[in-house]
């Protein structure tokens, strides 16, 4: 079995934790944290704008993290749609939907920070290749 697939299953399993949180302390995460569905726009929109922003700046380091950034945000993204999913399927209340698509937004957030800095690296040494 592959890394990513242990990555993956562990955060499913991990995500169903969500299933046994009660409509209280969903609620709770939600006004602590003051999620809305406009937040869970912010991480892709930083994800984009900083992997790019950070290559344009030649910072080379994170090369040798995108692999493990991507096999996080894989994580991520599964543990929060699966939590998502248990939790409507515990409640049947799309508001309590929050916590956990704020954490599958925030593995998206990472994986279009390592595409868009990926991209970005690529374009330029396309750029110093011709």
């Amino acid at each position: 079995m592959s890394l990513t697939q242990r990555l993956v299953i562990l955060a499913g399993l991990v995500g169903l934790l969500f299933f046994n949180a009660s409509e209280a302390q969903l609620w709770a995460a939600t006004v602590d944290y003051q999620l809305s569905w406009y937040r869970l726009g912010v991480p892709l929109a930083w994800g984009v704008v900083l992997g790019a922003l950070l290559q344009l700046l030649g910072v080379q380091q994170l090369t040798k993290w995108l692999e493990p950034l991507t096999f996080i945000s894989a994580s991520l993204t599964t543990l929060g749609l699966t939590g998502a999913a248990a939790v409507y399927v515990a409640h049947q209340q799309t508001a309590l939907l929050l916590p956990p698509f704020m954490v599958a937004a925030i593995g998206v957030g990472l994986y279009l920070f390592v595409y868009s800095y990926a991209r970005f690296a690529a374009a330029q040494r396309n750029k110093k290749e011709s």
